[in-house]
């Protein structure tokens, strides 16, 4: 008898300790789970690479929440609609808008929301007739927008380079080497001309006279470059 009333109390003391670590844990260690949540549908047109549930909801880069859910709208309907829980007391607005980013280079993506008028009166969201949740609106982020339009960008660059190419041809180049040796032998014609123009001038300015007896003129002659007197 005596055996049994002790087993019963070394039974009793396990018990009540075991419920008492179970008591603190729920007290001390919930945490995430201790806080209340609002819960948000987001609906995106493009692609969601990288994100998945469990994800982080960042909030001006302050995290406020988690991905639950991420599926399509329906068969029909190949949207993307992410399921968001959010803190009851993250300033969601009728402004907040919602992006796909991601993290580093780690490939992972998130949730990245912003209010767009920051000025304005806070019109928080609240969920509106035939909506199961809130809707957050989304928009593409940079990145995605750069990625998008990665196709055309190859494309512009592609024409570039041909067009460069059919510029930088042989025959093209052929052609300007040609341009640049009749420039070269322009300037030295000029250069002598304008060499016998300041002889020219500088004859008549010493002896006008040379004007009046043309060829037959006896003073001051032009000969190869330079000034001579006979």
């Amino acid at each position: 008898m005596e055996t049994e009333k002790y087993y019963f109390r070394v039974g009793f003391f396990c018990l009540a300790v075991l419920i008492g670590l179970v008591w603190l844990l729920f007290a001390f260690g919930g945490g995430h789970d201790s806080k209340n949540f609002v819960r948000y549908a987001i609906y995106f047109d493009n692609s969601v690479s990288g994100l998945a549930r469990g994800a982080p909801v960042k909030l001006r880069g302050i995290e406020v929440g988690l991905v639950d859910d991420l599926h399509f709208v329906s068969r029909d309907n190949d949207r993307i609609v992410a399921v968001v829980d959010i803190v009851d007391n993250a300033p969601i607005r009728e402004d907040t808008v919602a992006s796909i980013d991601f993290q580093g280079i780690t490939g992972t993506s998130y949730i990245s929301l912003d209010n767009t008028e920051s000025n304005a009166p806070p019109a928080f969201l609240r969920k509106k007739p035939g909506q199961e949740f809130p809707v957050i609106q989304s928009k593409k982020s940079g990145l995605q927008n750069v990625l998008s339009n990665a196709p055309e960008l190859m494309g512009k660059l592609a024409l570039t380079n041909q067009q460069l190419q059919k510029l930088l041809s042989d025959q093209n180049i052929g052609a300007l080497q040609g341009l640049f040796v009749q420039a070269h032998d322009l300037m030295l014609e000029s250069t002598a001309t304008m060499r016998e123009i300041r002889m020219l001038a500088r004859t008549l300015r010493e002896d006008p006279a040379v004007v009046l007896h043309g060829d037959k003129y006896r003073g001051y002659k032009v000969k190869d470059g330079a000034q001579v007197t006979k």
